[in-house]
């Protein structure tokens, strides 16, 4: 074994010839310099070594300990070490502080605007085609939390609710997406009584005389109970012969509204519920 202080062999009690006692009761570390040269002296078992401090500065004194009775002096290596592990400690001091500040940095950075994250989210959804450019996608998007804000009924599509996620989320927990629903329409043209209202060549047929302004490409208008437009259409081609001609259509109808007020060219309104147009469909008759 080796004494850790100089580096001299020890003998079977433990004895440094240089040091003394390395495991003693005499106490090692440092001390103040009873030279007053310097704040502080290292002492190793009782011995003043050349090692010495000045607040953390670490550095040798020799000629000073010399000045002193029972006088050791320490290899370099020991204050060599003693600076490396100060090195190391303020390394260490260093990156943990540039951790820190990073830290707090990118915690202060501004969130990024809500405008990317609404245009993500319509994507993803597969959203972003119903409107024209991205520039139209947010002006809807903030229209939408403005008409919340004036006090409008937290509905609407689903578009509308990516938009209130992104643009106004404290409408979000209230907000409901109102269903959408395509509509298969029927409109049946019937001449019992043979006065040639109906023209059919066989494959095909169409309103005639009284009823020219029934056929396909004749418009189909959906309204809500205030007059608004709120979906248009066309009759398809008419199947039938001379005494039954039947054309078909379809319209997208979304819920909310209290009335849904259908409309074939100038053939009179027809009211129905949302419910009933889920569930039933539309049959318009004309004729005897």
């Amino acid at each position: 074994m080796t004494c850790p202080y100089c580096g001299s062999g020890l003998d079977a009690t433990g004895t440094c010839s240089r040091c003394g006692q390395v495991h003693g009761s005499v106490s090692t570390g440092w001390r103040p310099d009873p030279t007053a040269r310097h704040e502080g002296r290292y002492f190793v078992t009782g011995h003043p070594t050349n090692r010495v401090r000045d607040g953390r500065s670490t550095s040798s004194d020799p000629v000073g300990g010399q000045m002193l009775p029972d006088y050791l002096e320490l290899p370099s290596a020991g204050i060599r070490s003693t600076w490396l592990g100060t090195t190391a400690a303020a390394v260490i001091i260093v990156l943990t502080a540039a951790v820190v500040w990073v830290l707090l940095v990118a915690g202060r950075r501004p969130p990024p605007p809500p405008e990317a994250g609404y245009l993500s989210a319509l994507r993803d959804a597969g959203l972003s085609d119903e409107f024209n450019s991205d520039v139209n996608a947010v002006a809807h998007g903030r229209q939408v939390c403005r008409q919340l804000e004036d006090g409008d009924p937290q509905q609407g599509l689903p578009a509308d609710k990516i938009a209130v996620d992104a643009f106004c989320p404290h409408f979000a927990q209230g907000f409901r997406v109102l269903e959408k629903v395509k509509v298969t329409g029927t409109f049946v043209l019937v001449d019992n009584v043979g006065v040639d209202g109906i023209m059919a060549d066989g494959t095909s047929c169409q309103g005639a005389n009284g009823y020219s302004d029934v056929n396909p490409g004749t418009p189909v208008t959906v309204k809500n109970g205030h007059g608004d437009v709120l979906v248009g259409a066309a009759l398809g081609p008419g199947k039938g012969d001379s005494t039954t001609c039947t054309f078909t259509f379809t319209v997208p109808v979304t819920e909310g509204e209290d009335r849904y007020v259908l409309s074939i060219g100038r053939r009179g309104e027809f009211s129905y519920s949302f419910d009933q147009l889920v569930a039933k469909g539309i049959l318009v008759q004309l004729g005897q």
